[in-house]
């Protein structure tokens, strides 16, 4: 069996940093750093808004932002 790398949830943005980065929330209440990676255009980021988000298993406090 393959343990995943990254996972993936849903986020509720908190605070917008600038257009591709904003801090979030994840359901259990830990906050990370959010960010739109280069390769995907940019989609809007509105504090209070549900965002699904890629995580990697070593460091849940940092997340791209996929889109909602």
């Amino acid at each position: 069996m393959e343990i995943a790398h990254q996972v993936e949830t849903v986020a509720m943005i908190r605070r917008v940093l600038s257009p591709r980065t904003c801090h979030a929330v994840l359901p259990n209440g830990k906050e990370i750093f959010g960010t739109i990676k280069k390769e995907l255009a940019d989609f809007p980021l509105v504090e209070g808004a549900a965002v699904r988000v890629s995580l990697y298993v070593s460091d849940f406090s940092y997340g791209e932002m996929l889109g909602k």
